[in-house]
């Protein structure tokens, strides 16, 4: 095989700062370097992009009060597309450092997570794998503090606001499949915060996962994608329907799923989870 290669390099520079009547500092640079290149074989050609960039994010403390952690993340995702090769295969690392004014900056965590690209959500990170005919795209979040995964869906998460200010007050429910690997497998359904996941269910049927139902949250009737429960108890129902009008409600009362209480249609059941 023979490769033709170019390459892009991209830079971050150093922050500079300065006082009133004092000279300017220059603080270290940061680099990373993108390439593109394309492989030829007998019979095929692939095309791969490795792109490299640099973002910096504030994490906000549980109550919002203030900052808990100054990050810079190194995100990269290298992409391969092949002739005759349906989707694009994507795969993605991202580092943060911890960064304190007058020291170097501190390895926090790294992961590894396939996907094709990333973005910053509150102090989530979410990982996109793009899908590809009729597998769904497949959406990974991982905590900005600590770099564990939490969430997998097939869909933005839905999320219910409680009392209390800042990231805290805020529940998360994500639905999907574990990937496009696992979609003879059960999708999932996990319930928390932003830090931990308290409660996570499989939803044990005969369905196949392109025959996937949309998610909502009721907590008066009427579908939402999202709620607001200040003022009273986090109580509300997760709905699932189907595109043939199959629904399953669960409920959620002060926090806390009842998989006991789901309106479920025969054949189908939710099985707890770690």
């Amino acid at each position: 095989m023979k490769t033709v290669a170019a390459a892009l390099v991209v830079t971050l520079f150093g922050l500079q700062s300065s006082d009133s009547g004092t000279a300017k500092k220059t603080v270290p640079q940061y680099r990373a370097e993108s390439s593109a290149y394309v492989t030829q074989g007998k019979d095929w050609t692939t095309y791969v992009t490795q792109n490299r960039s640099f973002r910096f994010v504030d994490i906000l403390s549980d109550p919002g009060d203030n900052y808990e952690a100054a990050l810079l993340l190194e995100e990269t995702y290298l992409n391969e597309r092949a002739d005759g090769m349906e989707g694009m295969r994507g795969a993605t690392t991202v580092r943060a450092w911890t960064l304190e004014p007058g020291r170097p900056r501190e390895l926090r965590w790294t992961f590894h997570e396939i996907g094709n690209e990333g973005s910053v959500q509150d102090r989530l990170f979410r990982v996109t794998a793009w899908g590809c005919c009729d597998a769904p795209v497949i959406y990974s979040y991982y905590s900005l503090l600590t770099g564990k995964k939490l969430y997998v869906s097939n869909s933005d998460l839905l999320e219910i606001q409680g009392d209390g200010g800042g990231p805290q007050a805020f529940r998360l429910i994500a639905f999907g499949y574990l990937g496009q690997s696992e979609l003879s497998q059960p999708p999932r359904l996990q319930y928390g915060t932003d830090k931990t996941i308290s409660q996570s269910f499989s939803l044990v049927s005969s369905r196949k996962y392109h025959d996937a139902p949309h998610v909502f949250v009721s907590e008066s009737g009427k579908l939402e994608k999202n709620l607001d429960l200040r003022g009273s108890a986090l109580t509300f129902t997760i709905v699932l329907k189907y595109e043939d009008g199959v629904e399953l409600r669960i409920p959620v009362e002060a926090d806390v799923i009842h998989p006991e209480k789901a309106a479920l249609p025969v054949d189908y059941s939710l099985r707890g989870e770690k």
